[in-house]
C-alpha cells in the first residue's frame, strides 16, 4: 500500500473507531468502505478489518461486561454458529467481482442500519423469553459475513436485537461487541490456516490509531455518550460506497 493512502487512513480510522466504540461495535462496516473506496487491494481488506475489529469492539466489550450488561444466554446461541461460520467462510477464494457485489450489499444494509438506529431505539418493555434458534441463525449468517468480507456482524445484530426487545440498547451494545470480537478471532484464524500472508506494514499504525481513538469511544459510550449524528454522517458514507461497489461490480 502507498504511504501516502495509509497516511489517509489513519485520521479517517481515529474518527470511525471513536464513534464505532461508542456503541459497542468493531468498525469493520466503515473501514472496509473506506478502503474500498480508496482502492486498496480487495484481499488485503478483510485481513486489515478484522484485525482492527478485534482491537475497538474488544476495549468495548470489555467496557459493557465491566458495566454488567452482558447477558450470557443470548450470547451463547450467537457464537455457537458465527464462530464455525466465520472460521470457514475465511477460507473460501471469492473473485474481485463477488467481493465487492458481497460487500456493496452488505454496506447497504450497514447503511440503513446506521440512519434508522434513532428509530429503533425505544422505551419498550424486554420479551420475557427468547429464541434461542433464531439467535443460532443470525450468528451463522453474520459469522458467514465476517469471514467472507471482514465486517464483525455486530452493525446487524444490534438492530435485529433492539426490534425484537431480545436487550436493552446497552446490553445489546455488549453482545454486539462481544460478537465482532468471536467473529473477527475466528476469521482471522481461517485466512492464516490457508497461508494467507498479514499485512503488517499496513495494520501497525491503523492498530495504534483505532487502538487509542477505540478506547475513548468505548469509555465514553458506555458511560453517557451516543453520537447520533456523526453515525448518520458515516451512515451515508456507507450508502454511496455501496452503491459505488454495486455499481462497479453489476454495472
Amino acid at each position: 500500500m502507498d504511504a501516502d493512502l495509509l497516511w489517509i487512513l489513519v485520521p479517517v480510522f481515529a474518527v470511525i473507531s471513536f464513534v464505532y466504540g461508542c456503541v459497542g461495535l468493531g468498525g469493520g462496516s466503515a473501514y472496509v468502505a473506506v478502503m474500498a473506496l480508496l482502492g486498496v487491494d480487495y484481499t488485503v481488506i478483510p485481513m486489515v478489518a478484522l484485525s482492527l475489529n478485534l482491537i475497538v469492539a474488544g476495549g468495548g466489550f470489555a467496557h459493557y461486561l465491566r458495566g454488567g450488561h452482558f447477558r450470557r444466554h443470548l450470547f451463547g446461541p450467537l457464537i455457537l454458529t458465527s464462530a464455525p461460520a466465520a472460521f470457514l467462510a475465511a477460507q473460501v477464494p471469492v473473485s474481485r467481482t463477488f467481493f465487492q457485489g458481497l460487500l456493496g450489499c452488505l454496506l447497504l444494509l450497514a447503511a440503513v442500519r446506521l440512519l434508522a438506529m434513532p428509530l429503533l431505539v425505544k422505551d419498550q418493555p424486554l420479551r420475557e423469553t427468547t429464541n434461542p434458534s433464531l439467535l443460532a441463525l443470525l450468528g451463522l449468517m453474520l459469522g458467514a459475513a465476517a469471514g467472507l468480507t471482514g465486517i464483525g456482524g455486530g452493525i446487524y445484530l444490534a438492530p435485529l436485537l433492539l426490534v425484537t426487545r431480545m436487550a436493552t440498547p446497552k446490553e445489546v451494545a455488549a453482545l454486539s461487541s462481544g460478537l465482532v470480537v468471536v467473529n473477527s478471532a475466528a476469521g482471522l484464524a481461517g485466512r492464516i490456516v490457508i497461508g494467507t500472508s498479514f499485512p503488517w506494514s499496513v495494520f501497525l499504525p491503523l492498530a495504534v490509531t483505532v487502538l487509542v481513538a477505540g478506547q475513548l469511544g468505548a469509555f465514553r459510550g458506555s458511560n453517557h455518550f451516543r453520537p447520533a449524528t456523526v453515525q448518520a454522517v458515516v451512515g451515508c458514507l456507507v450508502l454511496l460506497v455501496s452503491i459505488r461497489l454495486l455499481v462497479s461490480a453489476y454495472g
